[in-house]
């Protein structure tokens, strides 16, 4: 047997074993470490209240501009390699390994040291008013290390799933999430450190995440592994990897600038306890989201590898296969949350009764579309991993720039508080549209319908 069968990872199996053997570390990795940053929220809001969760939540446009230089570079040399292996060139696919390192560091810590040079500037910007400001100038001071070196791992970690090891993949998510669950509580309560503490406790997981990585590319078990001779930057590399990871850039970027937008427009006609009820509805939204992402980064390594091995029908029996299963998860999300909304808001902070109630609403309110969220978010993936990065980019725009943003900005003058809360789902419900009529033009160019592939 030659060496490029015995480590290929997608050939010899059903379909669904592979997407599971891919999805399901991916699915537990993600929820681990939703759970792990929720972690901190609810230590903070049982300690600090209200204002607490206010500082950590005026933070998350920063944590989307993060992550979305790590994905347009981590995620779109991903999609890049995953084709390249399927065309059977191992000698790029390394080269674009290689590349990725190196632009993920230099991205990530040039975005560190401009937050840290520009840190009250940028607070200001997202929202932090003179009561909020402190609690979110000390978290941000602490974690920032933590953020480059989560940059950096987010987007390597897709290569370790990519390269036919998606258990190891989940054990960067594992292992940093039980350091922070740990050391939280004990830097928190233990050491009286408050905001200092959780961000400190963020950073620690981080570093082990961030090693667990690096020692897995330069140890055995990597058929890929990090070497000085493919650290020179080649400008196709980069260009093609920006293409192809635009579209979860722009996401992200485009979710970063309708946070900035949400924490002016509740701090304008809710206060700070609105701003702290929509960062628990967020919180809670990710606990289902972030494992429905975990299943779309599973099942877009196949895709890709399928598709540049040129079998088209395969590529699009994932994509279905995985769209069912992602309703069935957002759709049990959705009936937990509509169910018990309030008895798991009070988790964040039991004796705020405003807080409790408004979070509990706008929980409720931001997932009444939950169950169709999945359609939507897997069709993009799906276009990413066969290199349609305008169809990917416009799915991920239409819903956060071309929907949301402006919803946001009219809806409030007519309905106050409720327009903020009701944007998001009426978002959704055209976003899926979209993607379902671009979806369709593109299975009948393969004469596929919507769940059952046609015979031949």
């Amino acid at each position: 047997m030659s060496a490029s069968v015995a480590k290929n990872p997608f050939k010899d199996k059903a379909l669904s074993k592979l997407l599971i053997k891919f999805s399901a570390p991916a699915v537990a990795g993600m929820f681990v470490s939703a759970l792990y940053n929720i972690i901190s929220r609810v230590l903070l809001g049982r300690t600090l209240g209200a204002l607490g969760i206010a500082g950590i939540s005026i933070l998350f446009p920063l944590g989307f501009v993060f992550v979305g230089f790590s994905a347009l570079i981590g995620v779109g040399a991903n999609a890049l390699f995953s084709i390249r292996l399927g065309e059977q060139n191992e000698a790029e696919a390394q080269r674009i390994l290689g590349n990725a390192f190196v632009l993920l560091t230099l991205i990530s810590g040039v975005l560190t040291l401009g937050t840290y040079v520009f840190l009250n500037p940028i607070l200001g910007f997202l929202g932090a008013d003179s009561a909020v400001l402190p609690y979110a100038r000390e978290y941000t001071q602490t974690v920032m290390p933590g953020y480059f070196l989560f940059a950096i791992g987010l987007g390597m970690n897709n290569f370790i799933r990519a390269s036919g090891h998606p258990k190891t993949a989940m054990g960067t998510q594992l292992i940093g999430a039980a350091v922070n669950i740990v050391l939280g509580p004990l830097f928190i309560f233990g050491f009286g450190w408050g905001m200092k503490g959780a961000a400190l406790a963020t950073v620690c997981g981080q570093v082990v995440s961030f090693l667990w990585i690096l020692l897995f590319f330069v140890g055995k078990r990597s058929s890929y592994k990090l070497r000085w001779q493919y650290f020179g930057l080649k400008w196709h590399i980069f260009w093609e990897s920006v293409c192809i990871g635009f579209s979860q850039f722009a996401f992200q970027m485009a979710s970063s600038v309708l946070n900035v937008i949400l924490n002016h427009a509740l701090l304008r006609y809710g206060g700070n306890v609105a701003i702290s009820a929509i960062g628990i509805a967020i919180s809670v939204n990710t606990i289902i989201l972030m494992p429905m992402i975990g299943l779309s980064q599973g099942a877009q390594p196949l895709i890709g590898y399928n598709h540049g091995a040129r079998k088209y029908t395969t590529a699009i029996q994932t994509l279905k296969m995985a769209i069912r299963w992602g309703t069935v998860i957002t759709t049990v999300g959705f009936v937990l949350i509509e169910i018990f909304a309030r008895q798991v808001v009070a988790v964040f902070n039991s004796t705020d009764q405003e807080l409790i109630s408004l979070a509990a609403y706008a929980v409720r309110v931001l997932n009444l579309l939950l169950p169709l969220v999945a359609f939507q978010i897997l069709t993009t993936s799906f276009f990413q991993a066969i290199n349609k990065p305008l169809k990917a980019a416009f799915l991920s725009l239409s819903r956060q720039v071309l929907l949301v943003i402006p919803l946001v900005l009219i809806l409030p003058l007519f309905l106050g508080l409720n327009g903020v809360f009701f944007s998001p789902p009426i978002a959704d419900a055209i976003s899926v549209v979209l993607a379902f009529v671009l979806l369709k033009r593109h299975f009948e160019k393969y004469r596929q319908n919507f769940f059952f592939s046609k015979k031949h």
